[in-house]
């Protein structure tokens, strides 16, 4: 068997850390733009959510595209729309629909990078090696993309010029990767090796393991930097320097755990994914200690136990997607993880709506209760993994 590769995988891999970038540049400056551009904590957090509009829809449809007809126009779309979200966003200073707009645009590119550009670089690479690679590329652009958008905005106070340097990176990027090559996986015969089907206990795997963990993804992610500011005393007023340190902090810490955990991923067990969850669960836990008491300190503390749980389960849950997937379906399956990993973003919305009329510690703890269900869940179906399949065949008759 060999591999012909047109390019290096970091250079698809860029194409995730800037869509990536483009995906959280908005999150950190959601209380500067309550304060500086009059919007309610409630349309504040609509905008967050109102990039899974274009998102799903990217994820649903790209996956399969990219499976038929290649990653690399998938990949340079991603980037292009990517690039017109940032445009929306600086429309978005003359009208808020460019707000909508701008973040609709960018979930689109984020979803089709999620499903082209993970699969591209899971072809690029050796073994396991490409989930690594993907989900360090993508939280790298998470990471990256608030706190270089805080520290423009509290340098000019201006979230267009924060937006304008993303565009003309990822437009620089965008016309470097127009003349790069993909080439198609072959063996020595010159068959293509993408064309294999995942196999009917591949996908009960996938349906019974890996999906019920999904949610947690970006679920703890999204209640880390979004929901957990809210929850302490004087974040409205501290704003932008709080707000730019939570996602710094729980993106941050998801980036910097996974190439320490990924030593202990075993895709035969459950046990990394078990991990994330018991992590997810942690952190939900100090939520609630933080709506109780309101305490600054304990939302720090929150916001890395969050962000650990965002790099375990991200590193556990696409590495047995990309293991269990066969070649024609890597994108489809990719994108599915990925639309219910982003059920989590639509959190900070239900958490704004709920906190209206109830608790916010209520919505943690049901939140925690979700969790326990989802650990439940995994746990029950552990038969479905590899290593249990083989154990089981020595005994059938």
């Amino acid at each position: 068997m060999t591999t012909r590769k047109a390019t290096p995988w970091w250079l698809p891999g860029v194409c995730l850390v800037l869509t990536g970038w483009c995906a959280n540049q908005y999150v950190s400056l959601i209380n500067w733009y309550q304060q500086f551009r009059e919007l309610s904590e409630f349309e504040a957090m609509l905008v967050m959510g109102s990039y899974l509009a274009g998102m799903i829809p990217a994820l649903a449809f790209g996956g399969p595209l990219a499976d038929k007809f290649g990653r690399k126009p998938f990949s340079l779309l991603a980037l292009a729309c990517s690039i017109l979200g940032s445009l929306g966003l600086i429309f978005g200073s003359v009208h808020e629909s460019g707000l909508y707009a701008g973040r609709i645009l960018t979930g689109l590119g984020m979803g089709l990078a999620m499903v082209a550009v993970t699969s591209w670089v899971k072809l690029l690479s050796p073994g396991a090696a490409g989930a690594t690679r993907a989900a360090l590329c993508t939280s790298l652009g998470f990471a990256l993309g608030p706190v270089i958008s805080g520290a423009i905005v509290g340098t000019s106070g201006s979230p267009e010029l924060a937006y304008i340097v993303h565009a003309a990176a990822a437009l620089s990027w965008l016309l470097l990767m127009f003349f790069t090559r993909e080439d198609r996986v072959t063996d020595r015969a010159g068959h293509h090796l993408e064309a294999d089907v995942t196999t009917p206990a591949n996908l009960q795997r996938f349906y019974r393991i890996v999906l019920p963990a999904a949610p947690w993804v970006f679920g703890m992610a999204a209640t880390g930097f979004a929901v957990v500011p809210a929850l302490s005393n004087g974040a409205g007023e501290s704003s932008l320097f709080y707000t730019t340190l939570a996602v710094a902090v729980t993106m941050g810490m998801g980036t910097l755990i996974q190439p320490f955990v990924k030593r202990f991923n075993d895709l035969g067990k459950i046990k990394l994914l078990m991990a994330g969850l018991a992590t997810s669960l942690a952190a939900l836990l100090m939520m609630i200690a933080v709506s109780l008491s309101g305490s600054e300190f304990l939302g720090i503390i929150a916001f890395a136990i969050a962000g650990s749980a965002n790099g375990i389960l991200l590193v556990a849950g696409l590495s047995q997607v990309l293991d269990l997937a066969g070649g024609a379906d890597v994108g489809k399956l990719t994108g599915r993880f990925y639309m219910c990993c982003f059920i989590g973003f639509s959190f900070p919305t239900f958490f704004a709506l709920w906190r209206t009329v109830a608790h916010p510690a209520l919505f943690i703890g049901l939140l925690a209760v979700l969790c326990l269900l989802s650990m439940m869940q995994v746990y029950r179906s552990a038969k479905y993994l590899p290593a249990a399949i083989l154990e089981e065949v020595p005994n059938r008759p």
